[in-house]
């Protein structure tokens, strides 16, 4: 009789704490040296601790710190969670996941290169925006290098996916659709912080949501709409919400047949519109200390070079500012 033995490798997995000090220490080196990188706008210090694999990308690299340019300070960088994987992967595909808040838990599914692998969630904070970041590296003989890194937003205004989530739910159960499109939105925006690698475990609830108040909101209300309680007519195309560093409020677009030049007149329909925003879209004017409006003169396409005005018309005054 024939015995043949197969080896199999053993697998371990380690998330914070239970992960060795002097793994976490080697990749806590590498972490300082890639978020100075970034902060500082230097591509090769972030270069120098790639993969070739990695280093093969330098032209996205580029652009990465070029988009974060400015924005980032040492002292706002955060560990959120960090994970350390041996022999884990299956098929050269890895996943590390939480499992402690339903409503915040999340995986992440990384392309494993390397027998070791050590994944960072980290973030930034500042007043507007959480910006993620997600750094994989893999153990090359006694070295780590990085083998991939993502970025993307956490939260906004120190609120995320599931954050804003419930901001749209409350808007939904008082009526309120367009403040619940308006939120559902900012919470779908914050579903990827790491791309397409992040999954949160409710992301297909909140999406569902989002399905079903926008299916509403287009039985209700026709797009483009024009707006006959005032003279000028103007018509609304879209509302979504604008992040400002005093919050976050609603904008409303909309085409007019007033010269664009013509600062005031454009004034005064705006104030007409303004006084008529909330008989068209219920809660809107309850909800939020301002409004927002953007006048064109066609819906534009993405490719205009001029910048329009904007007013901002606070709720519970007739009084507004324009802006450009």
């Amino acid at each position: 009789m024939a015995i043949s033995l197969t080896a199999c490798s053993f697998s371990e997995s380690k998330k914070d704490n239970q992960i060795d000090p002097e793994i976490r220490n080697q990749i806590h080196v590498l972490n300082s040296r890639i978020v100075s990188g970034l902060v500082e706008d230097r591509a090769d210090k972030v270069l120098a601790v790639c993969s070739d694999r990695l280093r093969d990308k330098r032209r996205d690299i580029k652009k990465l710190t070029d988009v974060l340019k400015g924005n980032l300070k040492i002292q706002n960088f955060r560990i959120i969670n960090e994970y350390y994987q041996k022999n884990a992967a299956k098929k050269h595909v890895g996943e590390v996941s939480t499992d402690g808040n339903p409503n915040r838990d999340y995986r992440i599914k990384y392309e494993a290169l390397n027998k070791e692998m050590y994944v960072v969630v980290a973030d930034f904070e500042d007043s507007l925006y959480h910006k993620s970041f997600t750094f994989i590296y893999g153990k090359y003989g006694n070295d780590w290098k990085l083998n991939n890194l993502q970025a993307g937003i956490l939260k906004i205004l120190n609120k995320d996916a599931f954050d804003w989530y419930q901001v749209a739910k409350s808007d939904y159960k008082k009526g309120d659709l367009i403040d619940a499109l308006c939120h559902i939105g900012l919470s779908t925006q914050l579903l990827n912080p790491a791309n397409q690698l992040w999954k949160y475990k409710n992301e297909d609830e909140i999406q569902n949501f989002e399905q079903k108040i926008t299916k509403q909101i287009y039985g209700k209300y026709k797009f483009p709409m024009t707006v006959n309680n005032v003279e000028t007519k103007p018509v609304i195309f879209r509302v979504y919400s604008q992040v400002m560093n005093t919050g976050c409020f609603p904008l409303i677009q909309y085409t007019t047949s007033v010269d664009l030049k013509d600062i005031p007149a454009l004034s005064v329909e705006c104030r007409e519109l303004h006084k008529n925003i909330g008989s068209l879209f219920k809660g809107i004017d309850t909800n939020n200390s301002t409004i927002l409006y953007r006048p064109y003169k066609t819906i534009p396409t993405g490719t205009e070079t001029t910048k329009p005005y904007g007013f901002m018309m606070k709720t519970q005054q007739e009084t507004g500012s324009a802006k450009n």
